[in-house]
């Protein structure tokens, strides 16, 4: 108990005036000290003053006098003495003679006058000693003595001079003195009041602000004015509302969270009187008992858990585990809880028992656990069910060096031949054994890193030392923060699969490589709606001529068709796809495809659907550009060669018949003879170089009988035939490369080169020159050599000289130059089968230049500059 503070009747209250009335009582008890001191000191300066101003009187007087009372004039000392006795203040003025006998008494009436005393009437007065010539007279005057003559030989004369004149001047002076103090102290008291009011006014401002604190915490004041202190005040009052402010936040909050937590909790909270009745219960009475608040407040605990009583709540508590820190008993149990219509459900409580201001209270935490016993038995049903399957289950240990396995099931033990026993504690690369150059090992490896599920198929051993294929399936187990904790693996045998799927592979790597290296194209769409290109081989893209990007964006069928039409020659008409499925459901043959880009070709097409439930539909091309030219030339060769055979045999047989039948002259007779004969010889020639053609054809090339051969000899005995004295034709000859050694058949090589001549002789008029060269050059990468005769003759068209290679085509188509149109085709046939080339070039009017390019023989020199070797051949 605090006690009551000490009041002074009367005191004011407030602050301010309780200062102004302090400043009065200091002012008021300061000026009496004040006029008692002043008093004191005044009467002092009074005392002074008339001593000094009686010693000054009685010294004049006794040097004004000095000289007549030397002189014993007794009227003119009188007179003297009487000008100072009236001075102001004086009372007497006496002189007595050295025996102190009075002679003289001058005294100063209340009216001002001058009164001599007789000296009888004078009291006779000792004459002071040298220390004591001031005294008082009463306590109103002073006396003082001054000698008269030297040594005072004459006597002495003494003043009595009166206070009285000294002290009311001084006290007019004193009272002036003190009103005027009273007056500036007055005034002093108004300011002050006037300050202080104003000087507190920033105080009433704060005990109002501080009133106000309680009611608006986190309100703010601003001081414009006042003293340090008082902003001093203000700071730490607005940092109390602000604390208070945070404070009654934190407490709303935490108010406001518990509230939450109360409405959110899941379990019933109640809170119980000593009798057992429900007294505080929270929202979750409603989703457990079936009950709304206001229904559960009052009810006897056993209602809502039968069995407990307030007896049986005192018995469990007290033989529950004792809080110190809180002095509270606490009993945990389950029992059976009965909801609104009485189902029974398993109930988990926590009860505990405390002693309060109020008596007795018991709290109860209400747990459902019918949840948690359904868990309970679904977890034994997954761990029943881990222990039924076919799949092995590992979990292990992320937390732990090498990440141990603590579980395996069974199956595990089946399938790796590895005891519960054996893997517990081991590393999850153990089946691995020394195989560990697997990639899938390096994928699983950053999986676990990443925290991330991953499958992989690894190479496993059994116990036994058997391989098997193992499809390793691994998931992260996070903890609470979200790490993985534990990594969940199922293995699953997947040996017969991954057999299966590597002969599989391997039959499609054949497959693949045969449809790659296949010259006929394989196009093959899936069994969706319109169907899109999902494959096609090399083959298909160089005969189509479509780019792998292009193929591969999985086009449909329809565009697929719309590109071969635009491909293929409008002058054919382009069967659809479609139209090739029908037909070849009905048996009938391919299709032909005449295409015009990217170049000229013939593709036979044949479409077929897949049987297998895919409907997958396959097309094939062939192309047979080569077979329908053969085709063609072969129709065309054998309706040539009967032309160019029949005309020969045409005057063979008729000029045959007109010897048998009519007589002629021998000289008519002999112009047939060498007419048959010629053509006869004709005849000859043509049979033997299609002959020579279809050997060559034939044998591709097998009956070749190459040898080193000298340029300049295969040169000189090509030209030697035609080196005739005196011929129509001027043959030059300018062989650059003379010792050059190439590795050709002699006698195919020269049936070449003389060809070649031949037409260069047939074609050109007479007299004009045929130039026969040697160049050098490069075949494939390789050194070559060409030979090239130029000729002056009546030279080709473009045209001509696109068909020049063709069998009985000739440049003449007048008849008037002989020859069978087939020796063009044996030049280029034996030159490219010897691994050469033949270039032409031709213009009308201006001559033909045929140049044979041969390989050098790998023993041979490059070719070097031989001076002037037709000389030399000559």
């Amino acid at each position: 108990m605090s006690a009551r503070p000490w009041r002074v009747p009367g005191w004011p209250r407030r602050l301010r005036h309780q200062l102004l009335a302090l400043l009065v009582v200091s002012t008021v008890l300061a000026m009496a000290l004040l006029y008692r001191v002043s008093a004191s000191r005044l009467d002092e300066v009074a005392v002074d003053t008339s001593r000094r101003w009686a010693e000054s009187i009685v010294a004049g007087a006794s040097a004004a006098a000095a000289s007549a009372l030397e002189a014993g004039d007794a009227a003119d000392t009188e007179a003297l003495l009487r000008s100072f006795a009236g001075m102001p203040g004086v009372e007497r003025l006496e002189l007595v003679d050295a025996r102190g006998v009075q002679l003289l008494s001058l005294r100063q009436s209340r009216e001002g006058l001058v009164v001599r005393e007789t000296p009888s009437a004078a009291p006779a007065r000792g004459v002071p000693a040298p220390a004591a010539r001031m005294g008082f007279v009463g306590a109103d005057a002073v006396q003082v003595w001054a000698p008269a003559g030297p040594g005072g030989r004459l006597g002495s004369f003494g003043l009595t001079y009166s206070l009285g004149a000294e002290r009311a001047r001084l006290g007019a002076l004193s009272y002036e003195a003190v009103l005027a103090i009273a007056l500036v102290s007055l005034l002093t008291i108004v300011i002050t009041y006037g300050f202080i009011q104003r000087a507190l006014a920033p105080l009433q401002r704060l005990v109002r602000f501080s009133a106000e604190i309680g009611r608006n915490a986190g309100a703010r004041i601003e001081l414009g004015g006042g003293s340090r202190e008082f902003r001093e005040l203000a700071d730490a009052l607005n940092g109390t509302s602000g604390r208070l402010r945070e404070q009654m936040e934190a407490i709303v909050h935490a108010e406001s969270r518990n509230e939450a937590i109360l409405q959110a909790v899941p379990d019933v909270i109640l809170g119980l009187d000593a009798a057992g009745r429900v007294r505080v219960v929270n929202p979750g009475v409603s989703s457990v008992f079936g009950l709304q608040a206001e229904e559960a407040l009052g009810r006897p605990v056993s209602d809502l858990l039968p069995g407990l009583s307030c007896g049986e709540a005192e018995q469990r508590t007290l033989a529950g585990l004792y809080m110190r820190s809180s002095a509270t008993h606490v009993a945990r149990f389950e029992i059976e809880a009965s909801r609104r219509g009485g189902t029974p459900f398993p109930a988990e409580v926590s009860l505990s028992r405390t002693e309060t201001d109020d008596g007795l209270r018991y709290a109860a935490v209400v747990r459902d656990m019918t949840e948690q016993r359904m868990t309970f038995s679904m977890l034994k049903l997954y761990s029943r069910a881990l222990e039924c399957t076919n799949n092995g289950v590992i979990i292990c240990d992320m937390s732990l060096p090498g990440f141990p396995i603590f579980y395996a099931n069974p199956a595990f033990s089946r399938i790796t031949g590895y005891a519960s026993d054996e893997t517990i504690g081991r590393g999850c690369g153990f089946l691995q054994g020394e195989d560990r150059e697997q990639p899938q090992l390096a994928e699983l490896a950053q999986a676990i890193r990443q925290g991330r599920s991953t499958q992989v198929v690894l190479r496993n051993y059994r116990k036994d030392g058997a391989l098997f294929f193992n499809e390793l399936t691994v998931s992260p187990v996070p903890n609470a923060e979200g790490a993985p904790q534990h990594y969940v693996g199922v293995l699953n045998d997947v040996t017969e699969r991954e057999r299966a799927r590597m002969a599989i592979a391997e039959r499609s790597a054949r497959l693949n490589a045969v449809f790659d290296l296949s010259p006929d194209g394989f196009v093959v769409f899936d069994g969706a709606d319109g169907g899109q290109l999902v494959y096609c081989n090399p083959a298909f893209l160089v005969m189509s001529g479509w780019d792998a990007a292009s193929a591969e964006a999985g086009i449909g069928v329809d565009e697929f068709d719309r590109r071969f039409l635009r491909q293929c020659d409008p002058a054919t008409p382009y069967a659809p796809v479609s139209l090739a499925l029908a037909a070849d459901e009905r048996s009938e043959g391919p299709d032909m495809l005449q295409l015009l880009r990217p170049e000229r070709r013939v593709l036979a097409r044949m479409a077929r659907r897949a049987g297998d439930g895919h409907h997958e539909t396959i097309l094939f091309f062939r192309d047979v550009t080569r077979e329908t030219e053969v085709d063609r030339m072969k129709s065309e060769f054998l309706s040539t060669a009967a032309h160019e055979l029949r005309t020969p045999m045409v005057s063979v047989f008729g000029f045959t018949e007109l010897l048998l039948r009519r007589p002629v002259s021998e000289e008519r007779r002999r112009d047939m003879l060498e007419t048959i004969h010629r053509q006869a010889s004709l005849l000859i020639n043509m049979v033997n170089e299609l002959l020579d053609l279809a050997r060559i054809e034939a044998r591709q090339g097998k009956d070749l009988k190459r040898e080193p051969c000298r340029l300049d000899s295969l040169i000189t005995q090509a030209v030697g035939p035609l080196l005739i004295a005196g011929g129509a034709h001027d043959l030059q000859i300018d062989v650059a490369h003379p010792d050059c050694v190439l590795d050709v058949d002699p006698e195919k090589t020269n049936r070449a080169l003389t060809n070649v001549l031949s037409n260069a002789v047939k074609y050109s008029p007479e007299g004009g020159a045929i130039l026969v060269t040697t160049q050098s050059g490069e075949l494939r990468g390789e050194p070559a050599v060409g030979v090239r005769v130029t000729d002056h003759g009546i030279g080709m068209a473009p045209e001509q000289l696109a068909r020049i290679f063709e069998r009985f085509y000739r440049a003449d188509p007048s008849g008037s130059i002989p020859g069978t149109g087939l020796g063009m085709s044996l030049v280029k046939e034996i030159v490219e089968l010897q691994g050469g080339r033949v270039d032409l070039s031709s213009t009308p009017g201006r001559g033909t230049t045929v140049t044979l390019w041969l390989p050098l023989s790998r023993a041979g020199g490059t070719p070097g500059r031989h001076a002037d070797a037709a000389g030399a051949m000559q």
